[in-house]
């Protein structure tokens, strides 16, 4: 509902339903979009930070794909950060960081932090992928674009 930018409202409610079946990252999140939406802004922030408390490193760093997505990157710069914060081990974490230096010009930090995405992807796809991304930011191209 939020994606194709229909009622704000409904979807509190559909995300407040399946909160009560069994509370997550997914619609914690859900519901806090739809209350940022509807300019609720404290309460949204509360909510993501509930859910940032049950969020995986991987559903956190999505939801910052999310935002840079939506045109919102200083936002999801912040998510990487958040990130990184409660999980600095995570592989992922570094593509989120790479993407914050890449974000703020510094091409060296955020090459070193893709290479260490890349020695820690668990697939060999992501693997590929992120030694992609590697080349173009040696390249000094801005992989958020």
């Amino acid at each position: 509902m939020l994606d194709n930018k229909l009622d704000p409202q409904e979807a509190v409610k559909f995300a407040d339903k399946s909160i009560q079946n069994e509370e997550r990252f997914e619609n914690l999140i859900t519901k806090s979009r739809a209350l940022e939406r509807m300019d609720k802004k404290d309460e949204a922030a509360a909510l993501r930070e509930k859910a940032f408390a049950k969020g995986t490193a991987l559903q956190i760093h999505f939801y910052g794909r999310q935002l840079q997505n939506d045109k919102r990157q200083e936002e999801a710069f912040a998510v990487y950060r958040t990130n990184a914060q409660r999980n600095p081990n995570a592989w992922v974490v570094h593509t989120g960081m790479a993407r914050v230096y890449c974000g703020t010009g510094e091409y060296d930090k955020a090459v070193k932090e893709m290479k260490v995405a890349v020695d820690n992807a668990p697939d060999p796809q992501q693997k590929t992928y992120l030694e992609g991304l590697v080349r173009r930011l040696e390249a000094k191209e801005d992989i958020n674009k």
